[in-house]
């Protein structure tokens, strides 16, 4: 297995929004057939409630045509997506599961390392599923014309990192630059800053045992060995697992790749 801790190319940086978090061009990618996911057409990201007017003019500037938010209603009232115009196509679910909640994946003061580790990997045994309805209207958007899109969740890593790695997966990108992708959440992502910014359950739990919420917080190759082992096992592959779960058929992989690739 790959190591975790090994250094990752710093090919998709975090863009200069001092106030955004996690928020991070995904484009650049290689695919398979030798061609380039084109840069300015897919973003990724974790809660925008905090954009300085500055950051939220910046972000406008991007042209983003889509936002396809994977939160829960509650997680949305709490920290509201306001910085786009009325022109953007902004979709969202209400579902009450806690799939890829982090406060959630909590299991109280004696929680140790060991066993939020394990917390999350079974998240990422179910992901795919709990947000299959997600996911379809993020491709929907993407083939709809609706790009460039910003794609987020309140980190920006598991909800919005499995969606992430279904765009790449289906454009041709291989496995191995998909987790290099997913794990770049582990440099980009100031958990710093972003605890300090409000008393939250996450940032009281970070305070008691900083030990046991570090898996909460991290993007492991585990994990994301999980999703793609678990859809192996169900599906035949992540392709499988597009076509019949997402309708993301041979067509629209085609469609998408004509969008979204550059020679």
């Amino acid at each position: 297995m790959t190591d975790p801790s090994r250094d990752m190319p710093d090919r998709t940086p975090r863009l200069p929004l001092a106030s955004a978090f996690n928020l991070r061009d995904f484009g650049g990618c290689p695919t398979e057939d030798g061609r380039v996911v084109r840069r300015g057409m897919l973003y990724r990201c974790g809660t925008m409630s905090l954009l300085t007017d500055a950051d939220a003019e910046a972000l406008r500037a991007l042209g983003i045509r889509a936002i396809c938010d994977f939160r829960r209603p509650n997680e949305r009232v709490a920290e509201p997506t306001r910085w786009h115009s009325a022109d953007v196509d902004y979709y969202a679910r209400d579902y009450s599961g806690s799939s890829g909640v982090l406060a959630e994946m909590l299991k109280g003061e004696q929680a140790t390392a060991e066993e939020m580790r394990e917390a999350m990997i079974a998240l990422y045994r179910d992901i795919a599923f709990d947000h299959a309805e997600s996911y379809r209207a993020m491709f929907s958007q993407i083939l709809d014309g609706r790009v460039p899109i910003l794609i987020n969740c309140a980190a920006g890593k598991d909800r919005t990192g499995a969606g992430a790695a279904f765009i790449l997966a289906a454009v041709g990108v291989s496995r191995e630059t998909i987790v290099d992708d997913y794990l770049l959440t582990n440099s980009q992502a100031d958990w710093d800053w972003r605890l300090a910014q409000g008393e939250t359950r996450l940032s009281r739990a970070r305070r008691a045992m900083p030990h046991a919420v570090a898996p909460v917080l991290a993007a492991d190759i585990t994990y994301l060995d999980t999703l793609f082992e678990t859809l192996d096992a169900r599906h035949g592959g992540v392709l499988g697992y597009l076509e019949q779960v997402l309708d993301v058929n041979a067509a629209t992989r085609s469609a998408l790749r004509e969008a979204l690739l550059e020679a």
